[in-house]
């Protein structure tokens, strides 16, 4: 198993708990239609001492599931109309278990 752990700061002036929720259904669903995909959480309502806004926790199988997820065009749709135009400082972490 494989999890990837991405977190964004949303930019500023951004709403963040509606665009939190537009990523968090969009992802969700999509994760929901791909057989590689174990497990997604998507969380937008942190506390201001966090360092960023939005985190995504997804388990797949492996390091071919990841990538089919990753250049899926669903996907690549949604980082580019939502993910790059409201948020920032993307951090990533692959953890193999």
């Amino acid at each position: 198993m494989l999890r990837h752990i991405v977190m964004w700061k949303f930019n500023e002036g951004v709403e963040k708990q509606s665009i939190g929720e537009e990523i968090k259904s969009s992802l969700i669903d999509l994760c929901k239609s791909m057989d590689e995909v174990i497990m997604a959480d998507i969380v937008y309502n942190v506390l201001p001492t966090s360092t960023h806004d939005i985190i995504l926790i997804l388990d797949v199988k492996d390091e071919d599931a990841l990538n089919k997820y990753a250049t899926s065009k669903e996907h690549v749709a949604i980082v580019e109309n939502l993910i790059k135009p409201n948020t920032n400082s993307r951090v990533a972490i692959d953890i193999l278990s």
